[in-house]
């Protein structure tokens, strides 16, 4: 997404980045561990396969990612931000597949159970499936995945104007089916064929920012991309 290509968002414990070609070999090596593949519902891909994916991903307008850095570690300027001086402290990714919210209906045509306000052609409803993966085993069950996941969902309901969050979790993950059930996500689903539940978070942004800021709070800083970057 070119939304967020250039700016990086900077909390107490979790600074997001960009998802940038500097980022791709060190994502790939996590990428070869098969416990973190099968956490991720992904599919092992070549080194090749990865710079595609980063390539097209970061044109794409649904898919919104970020790397998770450890705020600790990072090498933060005042308003601009260095990709390549803080690729030592990543340590995971967070990202949202945006999709239109279909409303269902029920046997008498009315509208379903989600409380959302109407669509409009001209603001459409947006919903997202979010995922959260830390990768580095030193910063896991630290709060980094929850602040990074807050901070990832205040940024999707202000600037991107999604009205719907949701995830799919191996219902065998327990920490984080925990960690979504504690930021008010509800079991909405579950695939017996797949053997995950999903979860879903429905509240009017006031409420969602009164939920998600004590975590995830940010503030926004510039990541400017290298000339070198550009196609």
């Amino acid at each position: 997404m070119k939304d967020n290509y250039e700016i990086c968002l900077v909390g107490p414990k979790a600074t997001l980045f960009p998802y940038r070609p500097a980022h791709v070999p060190k994502y790939h090596e996590w990428m070869k561990d098969p416990a973190l593949l099968e956490a991720t519902d992904s599919e092992p891909l070549s080194f090749e396969e990865e710079v595609k994916m980063q390539q097209s991903w970061c044109v794409d307008p649904l898919k919104c990612t970020f790397i998770v850095h450890a705020s600790e570690a990072c090498d933060l300027g005042d308003s601009e931000v260095s990709v390549e001086k803080n690729l030592h402290a990543m340590v995971g990714d967070v990202n949202l597949f945006l999709s239109h919210v279909e409303p269902e209906e029920d046997e008498e045509g009315t509208a379903g159970a989600l409380t959302l306000p109407p669509p409009t052609a001209e603001k459409p409803l947006i919903q997202a499936e979010i995922d959260i993966m830390i990768a580095e085993n030193n910063y896991k069950r630290r709060g980094l995945g929850k602040a990074a996941t807050c901070s990832m969902l205040l940024y999707g309901a202000n600037k991107l104007n999604v009205h719907r969050f949701f995830c799919k979790i191996n219902e065998d993950n327990l920490a984080s089916i925990k960690l979504f059930e504690g930021l008010g996500f509800t079991q909405c689903d579950y695939a017996a064929c797949f053997k995950q539940v999903e979860l879903e978070l429905v509240e009017p942004l006031k409420k969602l920012n009164e939920i998600l800021k004590p975590d995830g709070d940010y503030r926004v800083l510039k990541c400017p991309e290298r000339t070198d970057e550009k196609s």
